[in-house]
């Protein structure tokens, strides 16, 4: 096997082609010196890659051709290494190469502020008969497992749309290929920077709206995308609930399909640990706890998957998990008799002045008819909409006047003040 390692600068090199790390060298000879894809060696499996047993198959076929793996060596997210399915699809395409006459180009991408490639190598073999081959085979799925487990970001914060663009580009080429995102997804970089209140709930057609009108979508035209790790944190960064988390999925499966993604697969394996060390901060994102209830205190409820409304409508977007929200909100008025509760519904600043009165009030009338439901008496619920027109409101439109996610999804409330 000969190895073709490619990375941003230069790096010595040892004996047999392996990289070394000079003193004090920076990220590009760094990158080299973890990315030993081609080294022609037997035995050690390391690096993350076993023998391809286990895990959940992938919903899209993964082709024989180009994969490019982002993946985060950075704060806030668990150390970087590749679920068992993401193995079991790198194994297929090495192990179909030859078959096929193809030399696939694996290239990974390090997920930090300023992502890069880290390095890429192109599996090839000369091997004479099947057990050579597998060596060969086993080699370079080695050196790309301790590739992936030693990538550390290098720069703060984690533009994770910015990875997935440099990966998307890593594969163009004759043959369909194969993108692999390895992160918690969350994103603190703009355009997508979830540290903006209100992001982390918005409906995904805003945002990916958004991003598509900014020209900010990466080109993935034709390429497989497997997004793995998405919602899996690592202290000091809080973790996510269900609803939030999947949320955060759904936002990315439409990133990708709205990207040219020809199909797009998710992994469940969660992802564990700490995050690694002495690598440049990440912000934490604030996640926004359930709301509560205290009599004599005014409390939202937020635009998100567990109590959010379909954009542009009064239908809740998960019911069942609406209830469970709202459960203590009924159970507040069972408690005496002269409890009550004033429902405000807001919108963002989208339609004329009717139409948000209009929405906002139906939205408020949606959330009394969820707690009647729940057993609490209609008549000590009161609704009203106000669009738009609240002390809250948030600048929800840009200079250029599109409508800004974050700080829309904010506006899109429904204000309970219980009293009693």
């Amino acid at each position: 096997m000969t190895a073709d390692l490619v990375a941003a600068g230069s790096a010595a090199v040892g004996p047999g082609g392996r990289s070394r790390r000079r003193a004090g060298a920076g990220l590009a000879t760094a990158a080299v010196a973890l990315l030993v894809l081609g080294a022609c060696s037997s035995g050690d499996s390391g690096g993350g890659f076993g023998s391809g047993g286990g895990g959940a198959p992938l919903s899209c076929r993964v082709p024989i051709g180009p994969m490019a793996i982002a993946v985060s060596g950075r704060a806030n997210s668990p150390e970087p290494g590749l679920p068992t399915s993401v193995q079991q699809a790198a194994i297929s395409v090495v192990a179909g190469a030859a078959d096929q006459k193809v030399a696939p180009k694996f290239t990974v991408v390090d997920l930090d502020g300023r992502p890069t490639v880290a390095g890429s190598d192109t599996y090839r073999t000369d091997a004479g008969n099947a057990i050579a081959a597998q060596d060969d085979q086993n080699a370079f799925l080695s050196g790309l497992g301790k590739a992936i487990g030693g990538v550390r970001a290098q720069y703060p914060e984690a533009d994770v749309l910015g990875a997935m663009g440099l990966a998307g580009r890593s594969v163009q080429g004759g043959r369909p290929g194969t993108v692999v995102l390895v992160d918690s997804g969350l994103s603190t970089v703009a355009p997508l920077d979830f540290r903006q209140a209100g992001l982390l709930d918005a409906p995904v057609p805003d945002t990916v709206g958004f991003l598509r009108d900014h020209r900010a979508l990466p080109d993935l035209a034709g390429a497989t995308v497997v997004l793995a790790g998405l919602g899996d944190t690592a202290a000091p960064q809080a973790a996510l609930d269900t609803a939030q988390r999947g949320e955060l999925v759904s936002l990315w499966k439409g990133i990708a399909a709205a990207s040219g993604a020809a199909c797009v697969a998710v992994v469940d394996e969660p992802r564990s640990g700490e995050a690694p060390s002495d690598v440049p901060p990440v912000t934490t994102v604030a996640v926004p706890p359930p709301p509560t209830i205290t009599p004599g205190k005014a409390t939202s409820l937020p635009d998100n998957g567990s109590i959010g409304f379909q954009p542009d409508t009064a239908e809740f977007r998960d019911r069942n998990a609406a209830r469970g929200v709202l459960a203590p909100f009924a159970q507040f008025l069972a408690q005496g008799p002269t409890r009550r509760l004033a429902l405000t519904g807001t919108t963002a600043r989208a339609g004329s002045a009717v139409s948000q009165v209009q929405l906002s009030t139906q939205r408020a009338e949606a959330v009394k008819a969820l707690l009647v439901e729940l057993g609490a008496p209609p008549d000590r619920i009161s609704t009203a909409g106000v669009g738009s027109q609240f002390p809250g409101y948030v600048v929800d439109v840009g200079p250029d006047g599109t409508q800004l996610p974050g700080p829309a999804s904010q506006n899109r409330q429904v204000i309970v003040e219980p009293t009693g």
